[in-house]
């Protein structure tokens, strides 16, 4: 006999659900054109019992948001753990940053983080979910980089922390970019934003 879930559990197995079912609701319909009565429908779900965990659709938007972005980590942990990667700055950007671009190849995941998250939540709401998850990540790896160069190469203006964030926001500004172009032009595209990616990388920091 399987032990008795705690009503934590309980919870987040229900706030999981509800995430999953919006994810793919507001995918498949996009944002404004679904309901929280159908959100909690296909969830199995009343609809109190999804204002006892958000209260509206655009709170469960954002989580649907972090929910892309950490499912988007996993891949690109993975990836750079298959590749034994986990040591090199510039392949870790490089996996990740074609992780991405192949994420933006799912008409699904393109809709809701580049169209309908910045959308509804605001530009600058919407970047400051992005930063929380790559920028930390992207200015240590640009650092390390830059320091098994040796020099900069950029000049004294880019040079230190400041520069390091200044260059990875560059690169994730470039990826959101392509990433737009992969969504709008179809997933033949990725490869093709990628090699424009790897260039960028490589000019930068090689």
């Amino acid at each position: 006999m399987s032990p008795r879930r705690s009503n934590a559990e309980r919870t987040e197995a229900t706030r999981a659900q509800l995430i999953r079912t919006a994810r793919q609701l507001f995918g498949e319909h996009g944002y404004s054109a679904t309901t929280i009565a159908e959100i909690a429908g296909g969830a199995g779900l009343t609809t109190g019992a999804l204002y006892h965990h958000w209260p509206g659709k655009e709170a469960l938007l954002v989580d649907v948001v972090h929910d892309i972005h950490r499912e988007l980590a996993v891949r690109v942990r993975a990836a750079g753990a298959d590749r034994g990667a986990e040591g090199e700055p510039v392949p870790l950007l490089l996996r990740s940053g074609l992780e991405f671009l192949g994420f933006c190849a799912d008409p699904a995941v393109a809709r809701l983080l580049l169209l309908d998250a910045p959308a509804v939540l605001g530009y600058e709401r919407w970047r400051r979910i992005d930063e929380q998850w790559w920028l930390s990540s992207t200015v240590r790896l640009v650092e390390r980089a830059r320091s098994a160069r040796g020099a900069s190469g950029l000049g004294a203006a880019d040079a230190g922390a400041a520069g390091s964030r200044r260059l990875a926001l560059a690169l994730l500004g470039a990826l959101t970019y392509l990433g737009h172009e992969v969504a709008m032009t179809g997933a033949a595209t990725v490869a093709d934003a990628g090699r424009t990616y790897e260039v960028l990388l490589r000019s930068l920091l090689c």
